[in-house]
């Protein structure tokens, strides 16, 4: 465990949010989440060190998704290839662009690359964890580099888009990835966010279960006028924030969290319930709903890197 200040404004000065025993469930002794008096970050303090960090992403850790193709069930196989299109058509939308070269950080087992490159994308990714890396490279054939981004070795302005799909609030230093990637990208590029919304729903339902936090997975937790502070700091002017992801399965485990402290006798029934297939569709009217009010459990955020007429890269 180590001992950090905000990484937006630098402060030592904070309050705490939710203290260990909030959460009822296996967390690092002392693990606390702050947030900032000065700018209003939130992130947890103390918290696991770059040595320690990768203990929690084991090989089954859910977003470690096999490839569609692997899937069992057609239909889980449609809903996957949908969310893919889905990400795929917005990158488009709010880059101008139907090819170009494309960025993924934190890629995974690399599924968002994969069907970019089919739809004639130059594609590369970074993914710290190596056994997501190597399925990437091996089952898929993709390029991407195992380590941080910041010792991945791509030239300045080289991609039209990166994108962080649910990964910048895993990362040590917030800052330092956004000025990173502003140097990958090209004069007027995109960037895409994917993050926990606090501002949710389902946040206000489950309070500290609520699987937008998942400490100690998950080091910083933002606000819209944190992260906007955050992107515009590295240089990107905001396009849009927005509600698409399909916020099942998040809600489902906050579902899991929330039972399993308060009622654990009905956690595994209720959680085998809701994990049926076709269960999903049931709550489509109440997802789509919180996806156009903005209050769904997780949101997209693009912004563009802003034309200097002289950039300190």
């Amino acid at each position: 465990m180590e001992k950090t200040h905000c990484d937006l404004c630098g402060a030592n000065d904070a309050d705490t949010v939710y203290a260990n025993a909030a959460w009822r469930q296996p967390v690092p002794d002392g693990l606390e989440l702050v947030r900032c008096r000065q700018c209003g970050l939130m992130y947890l303090n103390p918290r696991p060190s770059w040595d320690e960090i990768g203990a929690y992403y084991s090989a089954d850790y859910a977003p470690f998704r096999p490839a569609i193709e692997d899937e069992r069930l057609g239909l889980m196989r449609w809903v996957r290839r949908r969310k893919l299109n889905q990400r795929r058509r917005q990158i488009e939308h709010y880059s101008g662009l139907k090819s170009g070269r494309i960025l993924d950080v934190g890629c995974a087992t690399g599924l968002f690359l994969h069907e970019m490159a089919h739809a004639g994308w130059e594609v590369a990714g970074v993914e710290p964890i190596a056994s997501a890396a190597d399925y990437a490279r091996q089952r898929l054939h993709l390029d991407v580099f195992q380590g941080l981004l910041a010792e991945a070795p791509y030239p300045h302005r080289s991609f039209d888009v990166v994108t962080f799909w649910d990964v910048l609030e895993h990362t040590l230093s917030p800052t330092a990835e956004l000025a990173h990637a502003a140097s990958l990208l090209r004069s007027g590029g995109l960037l895409a966010i994917n993050v926990p919304n606090w501002h949710s729903l389902d946040r206000r339902i489950f309070g500290p279960y609520w699987i937008g936090l998942d400490p100690p997975r998950h080091l910083y937790v933002f606000t819209r006028p944190t992260l906007t502070a955050l992107l515009e700091k590295s240089g990107f002017r905001l396009l849009d924030w927005i509600c698409f992801m399909p916020s099942y399965f998040a809600f489902i485990a906050s579902v899991e969290r929330w039972l399993t402290a308060i009622g654990p006798c009905w956690a595994p029934l209720v959680n085998q319930m809701l994990n049926l297939p076709g269960m999903r569709f049931v709550f489509e009217p109440w997802f789509a709903l919180a996806n156009w009010l903005k209050y769904a459990g997780v949101i997209s955020v693009f912004a563009r890197k802003e034309v200097r007429s002289i950039e300190r890269e």
